[in-house]
């Protein structure tokens, strides 16, 4: 498995509650998170290959409501 975490600012006035459900259907995020603090929302990314993590990165990023991401990539999990 493959993995990323992907973190997220909204537009201004975006719909909270439409991101929200538009963020859990892109293909591969697994959960997403509402946040407090700088970063509004958190979605971690998980995929058989490292392809599909970037398909699903890229597809967040066109989600509406959608401002800016950043990405980390998951190098291993212990």
């Amino acid at each position: 498995m493959q993995g990323a975490v992907v973190f997220v600012q909204m537009r201004g006035a975006a719909d909270l509650a439409a991101l929200h459900k538009n963020l859990h259907g892109v293909a591969n995020v697994k959960e997403v998170y509402m946040l407090a603090g700088p970063t509004d929302v958190l979605c971690h990314v998980e995929a058989a290959d490292m392809d599909s993590v970037v398909n699903a990165v890229m597809a967040i990023r066109r989600v509406e409501g959608v401002a800016s991401t950043d990405t980390r990539f998951i190098l291993s999990v212990h």
